[in-house]
């Protein structure tokens, strides 16, 4: 489900957010992320394009968190 709190999609596309060197920025664009479909678009692009394993973390962590407020709230968790 998309979720127009993630505008993060449109105002910092994986390509700028995940092309920098500075760990800090793109970890806390990882906190602005507010969908799961959201994390995994910037982790495939961080698989294909830079592969650094601290930022793959992040976003996978940010994915079990979002997973468990979905469940906790009794949304319907994606695949």
């Amino acid at each position: 489900m998309s979720d127009d709190r993630d505008a993060i999609l449109d105002k910092l596309p994986p390509e700028r957010l995940l092309d920098g060197d500075h760990l800090q920025p793109i970890l806390a664009g990882i906190r602005c992320m507010h969908s799961v479909e959201t994390v995994q678009q910037y982790l495939a692009y961080e698989n294909q394009h830079r592969n650094r394993t601290p930022v793959q973390s992040h976003l996978r962590v940010r994915a079990r968190e979002l997973r468990r407020e979905e469940a906790e709230s009794g949304e319907q968790v994606p695949s």
